[in-house]
């Protein structure tokens, strides 16, 4: 299977990306508190003096770190391992991150590759609402691959899981059904403006997914019956660029990079904080993960507020 994107396709995208966190830079891009040489903690209990705040820089600040330090890693030469990071404590439940991606990786009515969800809390005497940012965890060791024959889903060598072109009818459905998380749709190959005089220019459009061209045209599309989900946008991290959903989060709650990469803002983010275990506990070994610390104003409200449910 094809790991790279490099096309012509969206390369005035990525021009303009790159414009955009170059203009960010002038804001400073070493505002970034370091958290270097401590340990993330998986779970248990933590004294609160050890728990870090959310980052405290402007976003637009921690956006430029990260795309620096994506070029910087391409730049290596290596193989990248890379890793997503959530802090929903961040999270404003604003859904920006979900229209990014849909933009980015057009899919039809009711199928999506990210989700926010929201779990409202009686906590206090007013509403108390958490949001959580959800999208395909990228298992090193996927339920989704033992269901369906060998070669169909693999690991590309950077951490993300990619579906082979194969994976259509039944295998796409077994592969779908596997995912705890309900995290892998199945396209059926519906438009938003199906039902219109005339399909709309984007809903035909050609993109890119996991290095190949490809195409939901109405009457022609390519990915009828094919199994897809969220690749970390793949053809833009080839091209350089950061995930759609983590350069529009408005919150700044998603930290994107490559863990192998010293001295990255992503391995400094993680330091010190305590883990939510409940997609360790099930042996899938995600590269998305969120952080379980208190939220602001509610010191006793952590995942587990959510998930012991």
């Amino acid at each position: 299977m094809a790991q790279n994107g490099e096309t012509s396709v969206g390369s005035k995208k990525t021009r303009g990306r790159r414009g955009f966190f170059q203009a960010l830079a002038g804001a400073g891009a070493g505002a970034v508190t370091g958290l270097a040489g401590l340990k993330m903690i998986e779970g248990g209990a933590v004294q609160a003096a050890e728990i870090p705040p959310p980052l405290a820089a402007s976003n637009g600040t921690v956006l430029v770190r990260m795309q620096q330090d994506l070029e910087r890693s391409r730049a290596g030469g290596g193989i990248p391992s890379y890793l997503m990071v959530v802090d929903t404590r961040k999270c404003i439940g604003c859904n920006a991150c979900t229209i990014a991606c849909r933009a980015e990786n057009p899919t039809g009515p009711g199928a999506a590759f990210r989700q926010v969800v929201e779990k409202e809390l009686p906590i206090g005497p007013r509403p108390f609402a958490v949001h959580k940012p959800m999208n395909c965890l990228q298992c090193d060791d996927p339920p989704c691959a033992r269901a369906v024959p060998a070669g169909m889903i693999t690991k590309r060598p950077d951490g993300i899981v990619a579906f082979d072109e194969r994976l259509r009818g039944p295998y796409a459905t077994a592969a779908a059904q596997a995912c705890p998380w309900d995290q892998i749709v199945v396209d059926d190959g519906r438009t938003y403006t199906q039902n219109s005089r005339a399909p709309q220019g984007y809903e035909s459009r050609s993109f890119v997914e996991l290095g190949r061209v490809v195409s939901r045209k109405p009457g022609a599309s390519t990915l009828v019956d094919s199994a897809r989900k969220c690749n970390f946008c793949s053809h833009l991290l080839d091209a350089g660029v950061l995930p759609a959903c983590v350069s529009t989060c408005i919150g700044g709650a998603m930290y994107f990079g490559d863990a192998k990469l010293q001295g990255s803002l992503i391995n400094e983010v993680t330091g010190g904080r305590r883990v939510f275990a409940g997609h360790q506990n099930r042996g899938v070994k995600p590269r998305v993960i969120y952080f379980e610390e208190p939220m602001p104003g509610a010191l006793d409200v952590t995942c587990s507020a959510c998930h012991s449910r």
